[in-house]
């Protein structure tokens, strides 16, 4: 009877022998699902960033024909740069970055001749020049000038090449090169083909909806608390926090395209309007986010939350998945009028409607419907 209980060459060794067998298959298998996760987010990358590419291309090649062909300048190699920094692989924010890098070249030339007259071109001129540069960058960074680091880093970076170029003109030259580059942005990136507003904020919008939608899911598919829970939550927060502050990247860029570029005057108070409505997108994101630490908290104490509850979480991840996809307003109006009817207090009796997980997933369709807007 022992040896019926324990078969080596039966039951142990075959088992063992298909585990092995089976092993590098399943790390073949998420390894070729990593690849193909990493090369569909690189094509989507590249397919969002194709013209701006193409544009900043033609900036950089036109402004080094206009720095060193027209004007003459031997090595004019900060126009370029300029156009290349200015532009980059994003049309957000571009006149912006443009305006920062100019007026930075400008205070760092200022900076960098007075430290070289009164310093010399030492290693402690170096410092000061740097210490100057940083600091009145910083006074003086408010307004326009104070989103990102650009508009520091390039008074910091012409101070120091005053310093380390040393020959007569060189300042001058820096400056016109920066010009260049920088009126080339304008005219290309601005005047000529200034970015769509309404597909900036539409395309930031819909990042944020996947994030939610991610998040919502993540919390219906929530078992029983467990170690990790709070990092979870934390990521999630982070990753919306992010798309939230690319939507406000998106709501300026799309109200300096309608204020400046010609082309986009037209569009101004349907522009208006979509920036009003984006703004409930941030209260629905500190919606979400408090609906799943809510729920978190409610679940680790025992609390008892009423059925309905899960069934609006998925009306609201529908909603924001239709939002985040081709589903369309419609589809997520819908889903949104019917999270918001299962949990309300007035319509249904019972443990838990009254509670904050509840109040929070009707706040989430409230705010989906207010950022939707009237149809």
């Amino acid at each position: 009877m022992p040896g019926a209980l324990v078969r080596p060459d039966r039951d142990v060794v075959p088992g063992l022998a298909a585990a092995a067998r089976g092993y590098p298959s399943a790390v073949t298998s998420r390894w070729q699902n990593r690849l193909r996760t990493t090369a569909r987010a690189a094509v989507g990358r590249f397919r969002r960033a194709r013209w701006a590419v193409v544009q900043t291309a033609v900036a950089v090649s036109l402004s080094w024909y206009i720095a060193h062909d027209l004007l003459g300048h031997p090595q004019p190699f900060f126009a370029p740069i300029a156009a290349a920094v200015s532009l980059s692989a994003s049309d957000v924010l571009r006149g912006q970055r443009a305006l920062q890098l100019m007026s930075g070249v400008a205070l760092g030339i200022v900076l960098g001749t007075l430290v070289e007259a009164i310093a010399g071109t030492a290693a402690p001129a170096f410092a000061l020049a740097a210490l100057l540069a940083v600091y009145g960058a910083l006074a003086l960074g408010g307004g326009p000038f104070g989103q990102g680091l650009m508009f520091v880093n390039q008074t910091a970076a012409s101070a120091i090449l005053i310093l380390a170029l040393h020959r007569p003109g060189s300042g001058t030259e820096r400056l016109v090169d920066a010009l260049v580059g920088g009126g080339v942005v304008v005219v290309i990136g601005v005047l000529l083909v200034p970015a769509d507003p309404h597909r900036l904020l539409d395309d930031a919008a819909r990042g944020l909806f996947a994030e939610l939608r991610d998040a919502l899911n993540g919390l219906r598919q929530a078992g029983p608390p467990a170690a990790g829970d709070a990092d979870r939550e934390l990521a999630a927060g982070q990753r919306i926090h992010s798309r939230l502050a690319a939507l406000a990247q998106a709501r300026g860029t799309a109200r300096q395209v309608v204020l400046i570029a010609p082309r986009r005057w037209r569009s101004r108070a349907s522009v208006d309007a979509a920036i009003a409505r984006s703004k409930h997108l941030t209260l629905l994101a500190n919606a979400v986010l408090s609906l799943v630490r809510v729920t978190g908290a409610a679940v680790d104490a025992g609390e008892e939350l009423p059925e309905a509850l899960g069934e609006a979480v998925a009306e609201l991840a529908r909603a924001c998945a239709a939002l985040a996809g081709d589903g369309g307003a419609d589809a997520a109006i819908g889903a949104a009028t019917r999270a918001e009817r299962l949990l309300d207090p007035a319509r249904h009796a019972g443990p838990g409607y009254r509670g904050p997980a509840v109040y929070a997933a009707r706040a989430c369709a409230r705010d989906l419907l207010a950022a939707i807007g009237p149809r």
